[in-house]
């Protein structure tokens, strides 16, 4: 309850007139397509309007009508544009440090930079309704969690254990039907189609950025950017406000330190499933458009136990080795977003809330469920419509069994503090525009009873981490003055 409480004040904060005018930032790794969390627009002027210059994509409803390119190089991006090929690129540089809690204190600075091309091959090859992707990701740096606080979820979405040049994606996109049915495959990520939206990468905390997936990305349920396998996804638009989709995609951990040119099933452990059902207004124009997603998920692969041996025992205590749950694991989601405002003629400037919950059927997930509430206010200020204001707030229970480990291992480690079985991550940030396709976002991350999950056998419980942040983003594409595929 105490955590709810203090969810609802920072609503109520955010919102309060002359607080909401203070002080954050939206980057994708998905190409600029229609976002999974609008409804896909009937018309060019429906589609000009919502599809924004930067392939950073706005909160849904917002209703921008983007500039024409401009830039050094929008001769040629058009040329290109014209024969069916768009070019983007994206630099990501987040910076975390934080001044109390954790395990210690520091500070880390990741470096990502995801790039890659969009054939529309109706234009090259007269190929009605297909379109080629093709997305590669550098990552390079250091981490706040990994590296200083020690616990499971970061302070930077952009790091990644692995630093190397991967490629991420490689797919055909086919709409079918004059858009009715979609269909995707080849080298993708599940969750870069199930329970998407533009609204959460407005966050630098990895809580909510890339997806609020505590669960699927931390208990290895679902694959995420930029670690693509082999999988599918069928789309069907049933009608302007409803949509169902399901996937199955390859389970492969195996791949995640490789460059992504491994094609192999050598190392699958078993298959990843997802399907959803979507409830949206008839256009993101709408006064109140509204997103609401109810999904499941689940994974066939063996999930080793964190807490008992194959005996049933504690395997701290008696060692041997993890009781394996052959049945895998299963999860759902209820998530949703709303424009519950607006503040200008051209729609622009709008307060968006988004919130729901995620969870696992299984305890021996390391995480069980997580409740997330926040909001985005577009255009803080008349004369700085481009910029955002966003308040979130996650609350995370662990699994059951993890805390069961968690505790053994604190005690095993001669520690008596206790071992909290939830905790709650809060950032506020403000994203500047400072030219186009280039934005900071200073951000401010609390941890309130952090986990010590990357370091089990801690003897003293981590007290509550506050953190200071900031991202810089530079979408090349807006910078050079190259078209965004629709």
């Amino acid at each position: 309850m105490k955590t709810l409480a203090v969810l609802a004040g920072c609503i109520i904060l955010g919102t309060t007139p002359g607080l909401a005018e203070t002080t954050p930032e939206t980057v994708q790794e998905k190409p600029a397509t229609t976002a999974e969390g609008q409804a896909a627009p009937k018309t060019e002027a429906d589609r000009a309007r919502i599809i924004p210059q930067l392939h950073i994509l706005p909160p849904p409803g917002s209703g921008f009508t983007p500039p024409p390119p401009d830039g050094p190089f929008r001769d040629i991006g058009q040329a290109l544009a014209d024969r069916g090929v768009y070019l983007r690129a994206l630099v990501v540089d987040e910076f975390a440090a934080n001044t109390t809690g954790g395990q210690g204190q520091g500070k880390a600075n990741s470096l990502a930079t995801p790039f890659g091309t969009d054939l529309d091959l109706d234009k090259m090859v007269g190929w009605t309704g297909a379109t080629f992707h093709m997305s590669i990701n550098d990552s390079i740096g250091t981490s706040l969690a990994a590296e200083h606080t020690l616990n499971a979820v970061s302070f930077q979405t952009r790091f990644k254990t692995y630093h190397n040049m991967r490629l991420s994606a490689l797919s055909l996109d086919q709409d079918l039907f004059d858009g009715k049915i979609n269909i995707t495959g080849g080298r993708v990520s599940a969750l870069t189609f199930f329970n998407a939206s533009t609204i959460y990468c407005n966050f630098q905390n990895n809580s909510v950025c890339f997806n609020p997936a505590v669960l699927p990305i931390q208990n290895k349920t679902l694959s995420f950017f930029p670690y693509g396998t082999w999988g599918g996804r069928v789309k069907a638009n049933l009608s302007k406000t409803f949509y169902v989709q399901a996937g199955a995609f390859e389970a492969n951990t195996s791949l995640i330190p490789t460059n992504g040119f491994d094609w192999s099933t050598k190392g699958g452990t078993g298959v990843q499933t997802a399907g959803e059902m979507g409830l949206q207004s008839a256009s993101p124009l709408d006064d109140y458009a509204y997103h609401v997603r109810l999904g499941g998920f689940r994974n066939t692969s063996p999930v080793s136990d964190p807490f008992l041996n194959s005996r049933g025992v504690s395997r701290i205590a008696y060692k041997g080795a993890a009781l394996v749950h052959d049945e895998g694991q299963t999860g759902w989601y209820a998530m949703g977003d709303m424009v519950v405002a607006r503040f200008s003629g051209d729609r622009q400037r709008n307060l968006t809330l988004f919130g729901g919950m995620i969870g696992s059927t299984a305890d021996y997930t390391q995480f069980k469920k997580q409740t997330l509430l926040g909001f985005v206010l577009t255009g803080p200020f008349e004369s700085r419509p481009d910029d955002t204001f966003g308040i979130v707030g996650s609350y995370i229970q662990l699994g059951p069994r993890e805390v069961d480990f968690l505790r053994a291992s604190r005690a095993a480690a001669g520690g008596t503090d206790p071992v909290h079985n939830a905790e709650s991550i809060f950032e506020i940030n403000y994203g500047y525009k400072v030219a186009r396709g280039i934005k900071v976002s200073p951000n401010i991350q609390y941890v309130l009873d952090p986990d010590n999950i990357l370091r089990p056998g801690a003897v003293h419980q981590s007290k509550d981490i506050l953190a200071f942040g900031v991202r810089l983003s530079v979408e090349l594409g807006a910078v050079l003055g190259f078209p965004v595929w629709r």
